[in-house]
C-alpha cells in the first residue's frame, strides 16, 4: 500500500532545515521526492537550489532513504522580467511572510496573502501551470509502488497537487 505525505516549503531560506528535517522523520518515509531536478541530483548539481531541498537531500542520502527529484525546469516568469524583478517579488514577500511560519504558509488562506502586485506582474501563470504538470508527471514517474512517499515541494504548488494527488497534506 502507498501513503502521499505532502509538505510545503518556502524557499529563499524561510523554512528551518532542523524543522522540516523533523516534520518528515515524523513520516518515516521510504521515499522522499524534492523539488529538485531528477537530472540535477543524478549529476551532483543541486547547490542551485532552495536550502531546504538541498537539506532534504543530503538527510535521505545520510539515511539511506531513496530521494528523487521531480522539479521542472520551466521558467515562469513574463516576457521581458528578470532575475531582479524577481528579487525584488520576494523581498515584498519576505515582509508579508514575518508574521507566518513556513506551516502556517501550507494553509490555503495564509498562501494566497503572498499573490501579491509584484508576483502577478512577475509570473505567467499559463508557463505556470505547465511546470505545476511537468511536475505532477515527475512525481507519477518517481514514485516507488509501495511504502510511504513524502513530497516536498514549495508552498506556491499546494493548490495543484492538493486537487490532482491523492495525498496527506499534514499542514493543511
Amino acid at each position: 500500500m502507498r501513503k502521499l505525505i505532502v509538505i510545503g516549503t518556502l524557499h529563499a531560506g524561510l523554512t528551518p532545515e532542523e524543522e522540516l528535517i523533523e516534520a518528515i522523520k515524523k513520516c518515516s518515509p521510504n521515499q522522499l521526492l524534492i523539488e529538485i531536478a531528477e537530472k540535477d541530483i543524478k549529476k551532483n548539481k543541486i547547490e542551485a537550489y532552495p536550502s531546504e531541498m538541498i537539506a532534504a537531500y543530503k538527510w535521505a542520502i545520510k539515511n539511506k532513504i531513496r530521494v528523487d527529484g521531480f522539479d521542472s525546469k520551466i521558467n515562469t516568469l513574463k516576457e521581458g522580467m528578470t532575475e531582479k524583478d524577481n528579487q525584488a517579488a520576494i523581498k515584498e514577500q519576505k515582509k508579508i511572510m514575518k508574521e507566518f511560519t513556513w506551516k502556517d504558509m501550507n494553509k490555503p488562506e495564509n498562501n494566497k496573502k503572498l499573490k501579491i502586485d509584484a508576483a502577478k506582474r512577475l509570473i505567467d501563470y499559463k508557463k505556470e501551470e505547465k511546470r505545476d504538470i511537468e511536475m505532477l508527471q515527475n512525481i507519477n514517474n518517481q514514485m516507488i509502488t509501495d511504502g510511504v512517499i513524502v513530497i516536498v515541494t514549495g508552498c506556491r504548488h499546494l493548490d495543484f497537487f492538493e486537487k490532482n494527488l491523492k495525498a496527506f497534506f499534514p499542514y493543511r
